[in-house]
């Protein structure tokens, strides 16, 4: 969940993301997460 200026609302990710969250430019999510897919 993110708010309107693109920032995390938490502070952890559990869990693999996909990898197109850092193609959509997400790198603060992707950033916390321990594994990118």
């Amino acid at each position: 969940i993110i708010d309107q200026k693109g920032n995390p609302k938490g502070t952890r990710v559990f869990g693999a993301i996909a990898e197109e969250l850092r193609e959509l430019n997400f790198t603060k999510i992707v950033s916390l997460a321990p594994e990118v897919l």
